[in-house]
């Protein structure tokens, strides 16, 4: 039994040996070195690849804005719109998007599709630089061109959630969105938010005059007129100052305050950029004044 057991100790020591001795062997050293050198150079030819391919798409995109230059913007287009499917993960595919969509719609003015090449980039590439850009534009197609303002709101939303550094620029067309829905209260609510939230924004003028707008339209012409003599208060000199007075003059006007419109009027000649309109409200108003001396 000792004798069994001392051979079978024997036996597998033999083998341990057998098959250290083969792994030591000349021969399969050089396997090892060979499979080695196989794995290092399928990889150098994977990297080789990979920036032949970006070699490549960068040659596709250069060839695309050569295209655009010499005015074929619809197979420039084309050709980028498939670069942005071939090339999805690399930082070429936002950047096509975004210039086909320019070139849609500013140089073929297919608003449609320029939308939807706009909002397939902030889709797809929600983080990319390209997607502010992209996401502005398509507000603005929303809003200037397909007047869809509820959409445009959406999208105008989000940049001043994201951060951009024009909020005040943003929040305006907010409002201004809001008004064109004749949804006036909302949009005084944003106006007069804009005037706390950016005192330095150089909007601050035309906002206060925005505000008188929207209580006129709202027929609440005493909180106007308050608006709108904030605004002459605040920005004496400015542009909108001046339409502030003139509209202010109307309110006079329409309460039979004829002096104190013409007196508003009055302030305005030298520097109201309509002279004409000016003259022409002021002559009325003297023939209104002229009525209603005789009357007496």
């Amino acid at each position: 039994m000792k004798t069994k057991l001392k051979i079978r100790q024997l036996k597998n020591r033999l083998l341990k040996e057998e098959r250290r001795r083969r792994t030591n062997s000349p021969r399969r050293r050089r396997l090892r070195r060979v499979l080695l050198l196989g794995l290092l150079l399928l990889t150098a030819l994977a990297v080789f690849c990979w920036n032949q391919r970006d070699a490549i798409n960068l040659y596709r995109y250069h060839q695309a804005e050569t295209l655009a230059r010499q005015g074929d913007y619809g197979t420039a287009v084309n050709d980028l719109q498939r670069l942005a499917t071939a090339a999805s993960d690399s930082p070429l595919a936002p950047r096509s998007l975004l210039l086909a969509g320019q070139l849609l719609e500013f140089n073929l003015r297919q608003y449609q599709q320029a939308l939807l090449v706009y909002l397939r980039l902030v889709r797809d590439f929600p983080r990319a630089q390209q997607a502010v850009a992209a996401q502005r534009r398509a507000a603005a197609i929303y809003k200037q061109r397909l007047h869809e303002y509820s959409s445009a709101l959406t999208l105008l939303q989000r940049l001043v959630d994201a951060g951009v550094d024009d909020a005040d620029q943003i929040r305006y067309q907010i409002a201004d969105c809001y008004f064109l829905l004749e949804n006036y209260e909302q949009a005084r609510i944003e106006f007069e938010s804009l005037l706390k939230s950016n005192p330095e924004s150089e909007l601050l003028p035309e906002v206060q005059y925005r505000v008188g707008m929207t209580y006129l339209l709202d027929e609440l012409p005493d909180k106007a007129a308050a608006a709108f003599a904030e605004g002459i208060r605040r920005w004496p000199g400015n542009r909108f100052a001046l339409e502030s007075r003139f509209a202010l003059a109307g309110i006079y006007e329409q309460r039979d305050e004829l002096r104190r419109a013409l007196a508003e009027l009055k302030k305005l000649q030298g520097h109201y950029p309509e002279p004409k309109v000016l003259e022409h409200r002021i002559k009325r108003i003297r023939r209104r004044m002229a009525k209603k001396k005789k009357a007496i």
